[in-house]
């Protein structure tokens, strides 16, 4: 993606580069500026860059900052002539490409003043890229043959992480810790009576300070490691067999009594259930590069006359 504006207006450098190469609305846009105000200007005529499809003038280019920039952020982009020479380049690239979408018939800009030119140029621009893209894109087979190549060389794309399945009784302890000893002397003696085999289900409906899984039995859903609190998490995945309990376990809620339920291992989801996903992938990547390729064969014709940007 092309940056047209400094890197200290990173969010309206993505606004301009998406209108100028997808067509995209550009954020926070505002309405066109006056071609009459713009023709009072002695260098609205100044020609600024130039390319296979004409010049881009300084009327132009200030009609778009109009059309692109936020009037907050147009005092800090005129004061870069780095700026302003990536927006020229990026408008006589626009030009160049929508100059190539007539050609290809995609379209006509009989437009009757200069504001609604460079708007039908973007359009014309969007076209021919989508167009381009389209002819690059292998079609349904060949994407699917890269797909199962992808499949094979990135198991990371279809991998299931290991799960497990817990249940737990929560005894809390007040927030400011007052009653921290006496949480933990209580949660030891449910685990001397898990121990002797006191159902656990049964003491988490009575016991548990976790509302949602008490009504459960203290049964929590499956889940992969990164979802709960680290000392809960790191302590329920030490737990290696079902049935198997855990010391008193401390987290911010409290303390914690926790068995194994179940475990899965890491796995793969099938070929058939990942394949949506990495075509996308694929044609977004090659919606991508060939965006880049076509937009980078014009731009390397750009000439940029310095003086008029001064």
């Amino acid at each position: 993606m092309h940056s047209f504006l400094i890197s200290r207006l990173r969010p309206l450098t993505w606004a301009l580069a998406l209108t100028l190469l997808t067509g995209l609305p550009p954020v926070a846009a505002q309405p066109p500026g006056s071609a009459a105000a713009l023709a009072s200007h002695p260098e609205s005529v100044l020609q600024v860059s130039s390319g296979p499809a004409g010049p881009v003038t300084a009327g132009e280019v200030e009609l778009m900052v109009d059309d692109l920039v936020p009037q907050s952020d147009r005092q800090t982009f005129w004061r870069s002539t780095d700026a302003v020479s990536r927006f020229a380049r990026g408008l006589t690239v626009q030009r160049a490409l929508a100059a190539a979408a007539v050609q290809a018939g995609l379209g006509q800009n009989a437009a009757p003043s200069a504001a609604a030119r460079l708007l039908r140029e973007r359009e014309l621009t969007e076209l021919y890229l989508q167009r381009q893209v389209a002819q690059a894109m292998p079609d349904a087979a060949a994407i699917e043959q890269f797909a199962r190549s992808e499949y094979q060389l990135r198991p990371d794309i279809s991998a299931v992480p290991e799960q497990i399945r817990v249940r737990h009784i929560l005894v809390p302890v007040a927030a400011d810790g007052s009653d921290d000893g006496a949480a933990l002397a209580r949660a030891k003696q449910l685990l001397a009576q898990l121990r002797q085999g006191a159902d656990f289900a049964a003491l988490a409906r009575e016991h548990s300070a976790d509302p949602g899984s008490a009504r459960r039995g203290g049964e929590l859903d499956w889940f992969a490691r990164g979802r709960m609190v680290p000392s809960f998490e790191a302590a329920a995945f030490a737990l290696q067999r079902p049935g198997e309990l855990s010391a008193p376990v401390k987290s911010p809620f409290g303390y914690h009594l926790i068995e194994l339920l179940e475990r899965k291992p890491v796995s793969r989801r099938p070929f058939e259930d990942v394949l949506p996903e990495i075509r996308r992938d694929i044609e977004a990547r090659i919606n991508a590069q060939e965006r880049r390729r076509v937009w980078d064969s014009q731009e390397s014709l750009v000439r940029i006359d310095e003086a008029a940007v001064q």
